[in-house]
């Protein structure tokens, strides 16, 4: 069984105009930038259950024009990136 992944309850998630995306880590009080892609990412890490590695990489290449290899790729680096900062659980 693969491992969930899923946002913490102290972090704010805000959506802008651009379709990008803020996230405010409340306990830290530091934030932090999203692209489209990462925006799309965060909300499906936001979600009740979380997400596995597999769900982001099957939603992201179910919206997004990219390759599973390159994917994967790119997840790991975005999850390694918001665990790093304390954002996920």
């Amino acid at each position: 069984m693969s491992k969930n992944y899923s946002a913490r309850d102290d972090v704010v998630f805000t959506d802008l105009d651009d379709g990008s995306a803020v996230l405010l880590n409340l306990d830290t009080k530091y934030y932090f930038s999203l692209n489209e892609t990462g925006c799309f990412l965060w909300k499906l890490l936001e979600r009740e259950e979380g997400a596995s590695e597999s769900d982001l990489i099957d939603g992201l290449c179910g919206v997004f024009d990219v390759e599973p290899k390159r994917a994967r790729t790119d997840i790991t680096d975005f999850i390694g990136d918001l665990a790093e900062q304390g954002l996920i659980r």
